[in-house]
């Protein structure tokens, strides 16, 4: 399928579209490619600058855009985290944190009006996946590095055992950092399975799932493996719910006798082949089997403390940018830098949200994030079906990814916002052509009306 537009009319169109694939392929770019100036720049980023400033460019000339799902809302809770960047400990990064926020808002606004046909919203998606395996990929070459000598020339952050078993982080700053991007993906590909999507071939789809699966399971991240149960739960769950209404569903059962037989396999393998003593280090940091307790620790640590912040300051919140080093002022720590104020970063996402944004300023957020779940999957229930399996994947892979960054990170990932950018730019695009038809059905039910 030729994605790009040749005619001279969309030449200017196909140059944009062809930046926005770009972005999403670099999206995860944390250590690679990245200008450091105080604040770290990253290509995606410079990348989006083009149709960000192209967008903004045809709103001045034609006076006229198409406002993303939710976008007033989302408008809303971003004054108000710019009316609050003055009550901080750190007025440049408030400032900074404040400037990213508005340019992740103009990433979506940019998409919606760049993506304007369900051609090339199904083409978008198509790159959206290949950007997943391209990185999945990747991270599988770092784990086999060290087999040809390579370990220490591909951004690899963390070892097991150093120069012999990395943890897979792509080009991210750390495993977690890098399964929390590829859960995205890969609940995309296991939805698209589920429903026997045609957006690709089986073969070509099952290929993609299975790359981007291995890539995290490798990570050996804990949240990112348990995100991946998660999804697997559905399966039992609802071949007995079946069985109690007196049904038996044969793909459950088999999805479900699968995923029981892989997860025993491996059981097995760990306790009679490689040895739970030599897998002890994958549990370090959880507090079982006589490890240490620290990675819990240090986020329980770090969310009580968010917590705090709202508590203390209910109503006028600390903005985005000064999460970090309000925390660390409640450590008596008052000379801080950008740096140093890493350490001190808030945990769950949306108490971040609560604390930056106060009481009331959380609920325009709320507002957003729910018509972003609700309102694509009121109208998969209305389009057509390969558009309806597009909207379901995206938007349950937005759920996944807002559920583990509960446990990690910042609500500014870039990742996240192209992520709401494809779902917006697509919920857009085929809510436009769903209203059009319906016109046109109308328009025809009237004609024959009137002929009668």
């Amino acid at each position: 399928m030729n994605l790009m537009p040749i005619s001279r009319k969309n030449r200017g169109l196909g140059f944009v579209y062809a930046f926005l694939v770009a972005a999403l392929f670099t999206s995860s770019f944390d250590i690679f490619l990245v200008l450091n100036l105080g604040f770290n720049f990253r290509i995606t980023q410079i990348l989006l600058l083009i149709p960000i400033g192209l967008a903004v460019a045809n709103i001045v000339q034609k006076k006229r855009a198409i406002w993303p799902l939710g976008f007033g809302w989302l408008l809303l809770w971003t004054m108000i985290i710019i009316t609050f960047v003055p009550n901080t400990y750190f007025l440049a990064r408030s400032i900074g944190y404040a400037l990213w926020l508005q340019f992740n808002v103009f990433t979506i606004f940019a998409f919606v009006q760049f993506i304007s046909t369900p051609s090339k919203a199904v083409g978008l998606v198509r790159w959206y996946v290949y950007s997943f395996v391209f990185v999945a990929v990747f991270g599988l070459i770092q784990f086999v590095s060290p087999l040809a000598g390579l370990g220490n020339n591909l951004l690899i952050t963390q070892w097991w055992f150093y120069g012999i078993l990395p943890r897979v982080n792509g080009f991210s700053y750390e495993p977690s950092y890098f399964a929390t991007y590829l859960l995205m993906g890969w609940v995309v590909c296991a939805y698209l399975l589920q429903s026997k999507s045609t957006l690709f071939t089986r073969t070509h789809l099952q290929f993609y799932f299975l790359t981007i699966s291995l890539a995290l399971v490798l990570s050996t991240s804990r949240m990112g493996i348990l995100m991946m149960l998660i999804w697997y739960i559905q399966y039992p769950l609802q071949l007995l719910v079946r069985l109690g209404l007196g049904h038996f569903n044969k793909r459950f059962f088999r999805i479900t006798i699968i995923v029981l037989g892989v997860m025993l396999f491996l059981i097995l393998l760990v306790i009679f082949v490689i040895g739970l003593d030599k897998l002890l280090f994958l549990f370090s940091g959880l507090g079982i089997f006589d490890t240490s307790s620290h990675s819990i620790s240090e986020r329980k640590v770090r969310m009580m403390d968010t917590l705090s912040l709202f508590i203390n300051s209910p109503v006028i919140g600390y903005s985005l940018g000064g999460i970090g080093p309000a925390i660390a002022h409640l450590h008596g720590v008052t000379n801080i830098d950008f740096v140093a104020v890493k350490t001190y970063e808030g945990m769950c996402i949306f108490l971040e949200v609560l604390a930056a944004s106060g009481l009331f300023g959380f609920i325009p957020f709320a507002i957003f994030i729910f018509l972003m779940v609700s309102r694509p999957l009121r109208l998969a229930r209305k389009v057509l079906s390969e558009q309806s399996k597009i909207l379901v994947a995206l938007t349950l892979a937005l759920i996944f990814e807002l559920v583990i960054l509960q446990f990690n990170q910042n609500i500014l990932r870039p990742y996240l916002w192209l992520h709401l950018a494809v779902l917006a730019a697509s919920y857009s695009v085929f809510k436009r052509r769903y209203k059009s038809i319906e016109r046109a059905g109308t328009e025809a039910l009237i004609l024959a009306t009137e002929h009668d």
